[in-house]
C-alpha cells in the first residue's frame, strides 16, 4: 500500500491542482450533466465532457505560469460577480447561526408569545405551571412549561 502511495504522489508531484477556472469548469460539467439527465441532449453532453477533459487537463498541467495567468485572468473578468455573493454570504451565513440558536434554545426552554404584546418570551422546560410576567407590558399570564 505504501508503494502505491509512493506513486501516486511521485504521478502529483509538480502538478498545478485545482484553483477556481478549474472548479468553475468542473461545476459547468455537473450542470451540464444534469441538463442532458433530464433533455437526454448530445450537445450539452459533449459541452460537459468538454468541460470536464479541460478540468481534468488543468489539474494534471505541468505549465504553473500558463495555469497561472489564465486563471488571474478568469479571477479578473468574474471579480464582480464574485463580490455579490461574498457580499452575500454574510447574510446567509448569519441566519444560518440564528437558527442554530434558535434550536438550541428550543432543547432547553419553552418558547412562547405574550398574548397582548406578542413579545416573545421563555422559560426553562419542566417547571410545569408557572405564572408568567411580560418584560414589555408586565401582563402577567399561566402558562405550562
Amino acid at each position: 500500500m505504501n508503494n502505491f502511495r509512493y506513486k501516486l504522489a511521485r504521478m502529483f508531484a509538480g502538478r498545478t491542482g485545482v484553483d477556481a477556472l478549474g472548479r468553475t469548469f468542473t461545476w459547468a460539467a455537473m450542470i451540464l450533466m444534469l441538463v442532458t439527465m433530464f433533455s437526454h441532449s448530445n450537445i450539452a453532453y459533449l459541452l460537459a465532457m468538454a468541460c470536464l477533459i479541460y478540468s481534468i487537463w488543468r489539474m494534471f498541467s505541468k505549465n504553473y505560469q500558463k495555469r497561472y495567468y489564465e486563471n488571474q485572468m478568469f479571477l479578473q473578468k468574474t471579480a464582480k460577480i464574485r463580490g455579490f455573493f461574498i457580499r452575500l454570504t454574510p447574510n446567509i451565513k448569519n441566519k444560518i447561526a440564528k437558527m442554530r440558536y434558535d434550536m438550541d434554545q428550543r432543547r432547553t426552554y419553552k418558547i412562547f408569545k405574550c398574548p397582548s404584546c406578542k413579545q416573545k418570551l421563555r422559560a426553562p422546560r419542566g417547571r410545569g405551571k408557572i405564572q408568567v410576567t411580560c418584560n414589555r407590558c408586565r401582563t402577567q399570564f399561566i402558562k405550562k412549561v
